[in-house]
């Protein structure tokens, strides 16, 4: 199996498309409250740096970031959390923390008979990683970029902990399982090519497959 480099710009490209739309989905049902929760996008973000290998583990964070960063230019009432070290930085290690997490602990459930210790687990346990590690070095980011923080931010970042951080947990640990699943046979499918064996026996990629 040969990976088919098109392909997977295309597929990258859709993944961003599909959580810019999952990012504006949240901001408009949370909108009134002045915090966008990533209930959908964060979970797709984490399943995107896991399903594959440790070379795209950062894929999925830095697709959110950059989001996240598009969102609050378009937005004013957030511009001033569009700087990337804010919105972009942080999350490119989201990725690269659950993916050994994920990896880790696939090592260890792998030859588990039960599909839910060794397939399910791993990831659900990648996806809360993935969710703390979003929350702290995103606060963390905003703490060291902004400064003081002022009464009025402090209250944001208190709704943020206390109440988007539990919901986005939850939602990691239910949902990355289930994309993970979805992604591994998208990649199968549509971004790796099978190659066929000539008559002398080299191998070559099956171009008519996509």
């Amino acid at each position: 199996m040969k990976k088919d480099k098109a392909h997977f710009i295309a597929f990258a490209g859709v993944m961003f498309a599909l959580i810019i739309v999952l990012f504006l989905l949240e901001s408009f049902v949370l909108t009134g409250l002045g915090v966008t929760a990533c209930i959908l996008s964060l979970p797709v973000s984490i399943a995107l740096s896991i399903y594959d290998d440790w070379k795209k583990s950062f894929l999925g964070g830095t697709l959110l970031g950059l989001a996240s960063c598009l969102f609050c230019l378009i937005m004013a009432s957030f511009i001033i959390y569009a700087n990337p070290l804010i919105s972009v930085l942080p999350r490119t290690f989201i990725g690269i923390t659950s993916y050994w997490t994920y990896r880790g602990i696939s090592k260890l459930t792998g030859k588990a008979k039960n599909a839910f210790v060794r397939d399910i687990i791993p990831a659900s346990v990648a996806g809360v990683v993935g969710s703390v590690t979003n929350t702290v070095l995103y606060l963390l980011a905003v703490n060291i970029w902004m400064g003081s923080i002022e009464s009025s931010l402090t209250d944001i970042l208190t709704v943020a902990v206390s109440i988007y951080f539990p919901i986005e947990l939850a939602a990691c640990l239910i949902l990355v399982p289930i994309y993970t699943k979805v992604l591994k046979k998208i990649n199968h499918t549509l971004i790796t090519k099978p190659e066929k064996v000539t008559a002398d026996g080299e191998n070559v990629v099956n171009d008519n497959m996509s």
